[in-house]
């Protein structure tokens, strides 16, 4: 069965990358322009996605999803990437310390995120082992 994962971004190019990156991997993707959106697509989803890849910046609107995911355990195994700039990256990690969050700075290279969802899922495999 595909990984299904959910992209928030209010950037429609990091939308587009990142939902072209992972169709190309195989993954089914959602994506969605606002912390909302992605709430009441959670809300509505029959499975929960493997893993959602969202900006946190200084308006800080996605801890709210942070929050949901973390409190509902239909999400237990859901994976976190927040997509951070540098200079907010500090200061998001401390707010959100105690929660195993994987953290991926902008502006980044497919590279990265290729490292970091593959560390994520092999970790998660190797657990479940």
């Amino acid at each position: 069965m595909n990984k299904r994962v959910l992209v928030v971004d209010q950037s429609k190019t990091i939308q587009i990358l990142l939902s072209q990156y992972f169709g190309n991997a195989g993954y089914h993707v959602i994506s969605c322009s606002t912390q909302e959106e992605a709430l009441q697509v959670l809300g509505s989803v029959s499975e929960a996605p493997d893993l959602i890849v969202l900006t946190i910046d200084a308006r800080k609107e996605a801890y709210k999803v942070v929050a949901y995911v973390k409190g509902c355990e239909v999400y237990a195994q859901t994976h976190l990437v927040a997509m951070v700039l540098e200079e907010e990256k500090a200061s998001i990690q401390k707010t959100l310390s105690g929660l195993n969050i994987s953290y991926l700075v902008k502006p980044f290279r497919l590279q990265d995120i290729h490292m970091l969802v593959s560390s994520t899922f092999n970790a998660s495999s190797d657990q479940a082992r």
